[in-house]
């Protein structure tokens, strides 16, 4: 699959400058494992100052990188995350003057970033082994798969990185009772906030990774730049006011206004591409953290982060209906329309043919029935090959079209025999517009060696004591009389 197509829900760039990149980051590798680095570590710095505790933040952007980066690179992300979490152990220590011994900050870093990646790297490949199996018309059991085995990661992550300080005595027993919660949630709601978005980025560094995003059938368009900017602007305004009003009015009950914010969000999952609905969930979560620390929230924190992780749930269930309601209407499609020729399926067309022929019998009208096919057919597969076979089939569909009514209906019931229904024509009338399409068919002109084709035709009055089925079969048995006469001709029933 060409590089460019597969990130499409990832990138909104030019093609141009999005090819040049991906040629760029191809030709040097080295530049996407330190793009990597440098977005962990921006993350972890952002997260750092929103610390409410010692090694617990309100939420920890770094472990959605992570788990993105599992998803995306496997084993291959294990050097760039180790040497991260190895990295900010020496930055934090700079920043709280802990004055730790080199060894100490050596093998705590090491240990950190070890367990950290391999809880991360765990969780992601057990969700990568769901979404290989699953299909995009399983994706709620994709999401649901990402929503539990991604907490499981971030717990498994929190007990290792807590033993792992403890161990090298940067942790007492009495600092991991306290904090293990808080270092949870925060490395919950990283993930499930924030991995979508990130796999969108993350992937931006690595052209060659993450084919399976398009398998999950997340395709759907959205409005311009100006409406969803709008859109995110507007939620952003209800959240900044909820928050507001929590810290004005000091009362519990107001700060649980903010799940409210899961209409707007599910307005923009609807109506935005899932690109747009991931920086959506990311901004706000990010803006909520943000507010959380400004407006000093803090009693409030548990709250935010939970409501947190249920908007971030709502919107990625919320993804589904886009993608089942398109693969529906896909699923509507091939029932109702013979996919190569565009005209009407058999089923659908017999089905359409037995209402018009009950509305024709309660209104006293006449409505008759065409049957035909291609003249000597088989000998154009044979010596021009099925492409051109099927063009004339494209031709001939296209053609006949063109020339009925608005309330007319053209069926394909198989191979090179196509049907016509004409609701308020007698059998006369029927006649003419079948000789009619005939001529066009002599003047049809096949894009390769085929100058006109010939067609013979079969056409019948549906009777008031028959269905239409019986009438189908006596205009086949005409359009095979016109066939023994000589072919491209009408025969008519007497």
């Amino acid at each position: 699959m060409p590089h460019d197509q597969r990130n499409v829900i990832a990138s909104d760039a030019p093609l141009g400058t999005t090819v040049a990149a991906n040629a760029l980051l191809l030709r040097f590798p080295w530049l996407s494992d330190l793009l990597l680095i440098l977005l962990w570590m921006a993350s972890w710095r952002i997260a750092s100052l929103m610390e409410y505790a010692p090694h617990a933040s309100i939420w920890f952007p770094p472990s959605g990188v992570t788990f993105a980066a599992f998803l995306l690179l496997g084993k291959r992300a294990l050097p760039a995350i180790v040497f991260c979490g190895l990295a900010s152990t020496f930055w934090e220590d700079m920043l709280d003057q802990s004055q730790h011994s080199l060894s100490e900050l050596l093998q705590s870093g090491l240990l950190f970033g070890v367990v950290h990646s391999l809880s991360y790297w765990l969780g992601a490949a057990i969700t990568l082994l769901v979404i290989r199996r699953s299909s995009r018309h399983n994706l709620p059991t994709v999401i649901l798969a990402f929503l539990l085995l991604g907490p499981l990661s971030a717990l498994l992550a929190t007990f290792t990185g807590t033993q792992a300080l403890a161990v090298t005595s940067i942790l007492s027993g009495s600092d991991i009772s306290q904090i293990w919660l808080a270092w949870w949630i925060g490395d919950l709601i990283g993930i499930i906030a924030l991995t979508p978005l990130c796999i969108g980025l993350i992937s931006r560094f690595y052209p060659r990774c993450g084919s399976w995003i398009l398998e999950l059938g997340l395709r759907q368009s959205g409005s311009d730049r100006y409406g969803f900017v709008m859109k995110l602007l507007l939620s952003a305004l209800l959240l900044t006011l909820t928050m507001t009003a929590t810290a004005q009015f000091h009362h519990d009950e107001v700060a649980f206004s903010i799940f409210f914010m899961c209409i707007p969000l599910m307005w923009i999952v609807h109506t935005e591409t899932p690109l747009r609905s991931a920086l959506s969930l990311a901004l706000l979560s990010t803006l909520t953290a943000v507010g959380i620390k400004m407006l000093a929230l803090s009693d409030h924190a548990l709250v935010y982060q939970f409501a947190i992780s249920v908007l971030a749930a709502s919107t990625y269930f919320g993804l589904t209906v886009p993608v089942l309601v398109s693969h529906n209407a896909r699923l509507r499609q091939i029932a109702l329309e013979d996919g190569l020729t565009k005209a009407a399926s058999r089923s659908h067309f017999f089905e359409q043919a037995e209402q018009e022929v009950l509305r024709a019998r309660h209104y006293r009208q006449p409505i008759s029935l065409v049957v035909f096919d291609i003249d000597h057919f088989k000998s154009i597969n044979d010596k021009y090959g099925h492409s051109v076979g099927d063009m004339a089939l494209v031709a001939v569909a296209s053609t006949v079209k063109r020339q009925l009514r608005q309330a007319d209906i053209l069926g394909r019931f198989g191979g090179d025999e196509f049907m016509m229904l004409l609701p308020g024509d007698t059998l006369s009338q029927a006649r003419e517009t079948a000789d009619r399409m005939r001529l066009a068919l002599m003047q049809l002109t096949v894009q390769g060696p085929i100058q006109g084709l010939a067609g013979s035709f079969g056409v019948v009055e549906v009777m008031e004591t028959e269905t239409i089925m019986e009438a189908f079969d006596r205009a086949d048995r005409h359009l095979l009389e016109a066939k023994r006469a000589g072919r491209n001709q009408v025969a008519i029933s007497a």
